[in-house]
């Protein structure tokens, strides 16, 4: 078993109930275990992408027998599932999964970079990162990622904490 950290994000509809019911479908997807879900942080679209929508952000923490690839995999399902086409980088979308680390793994392949290039460089991965996992360890630089340098502005803004019905139950 190793941990995992998945990113979520969306922009379009309901944007709480798509990420609080990511949430739940992955906390009860075989093979993965919920341990921890960040805050919700409400932040611009990124410069240079399509989309016009301000995001909802967090960050899912997961305890996993599965390799990197394979969360990849049930990633890209459930962002299927709620509506997500991937054919528009950076735009507008019901559900975003990114796997942001996964304990002891580092991929440089086209399907998968991991550490994910976000986690040091966007404030929207980093603080629901370091919500839900304080001492998650960079494993190409070899540190503390709560003790690298802060991204520039502009700073996620909290809106709170998820629906407790969106949370797994400890156990």
């Amino acid at each position: 078993m190793r941990r995992a950290a998945i990113g979520l994000g969306s922009s379009l509809g309901d944007r709480r109930a798509h990420l609080e019911l990511a949430v739940r479908r992955l906390a009860h997807t075989p093979g993965l275990r919920a341990l921890r879900c960040s805050r919700w942080y409400r932040t611009p679209p990124m410069r240079g992408g399509t989309a016009r929508n301000w995001f909802l952000n967090g960050v899912l923490l997961l305890e996993t027998p599965l390799e990197a690839l394979e969360l990849l995999a049930v990633c890209r399902a459930e962002e299927q599932r709620a509506g997500r086409r991937r054919a528009n980088h950076w735009g507008d979308r019901t559900l975003d999964l990114d796997l942001l680390l996964v304990e002891g793994t580092v991929s440089t392949g086209p399907e998968l970079v991991l550490p994910h290039p976000g986690v040091l460089t966007r404030d929207f991965v980093r603080r629901p990162l370091l919500d839900v996992w304080p001492e998650a360890a960079h494993p190409v630089l070899d540190g503390r990622i709560a003790d690298m340098a802060s991204p520039p502005p502009p700073r996620a803004i909290d809106v709170g904490a998820p629906a407790r019905s969106a949370l797994p139950t400890p156990g």
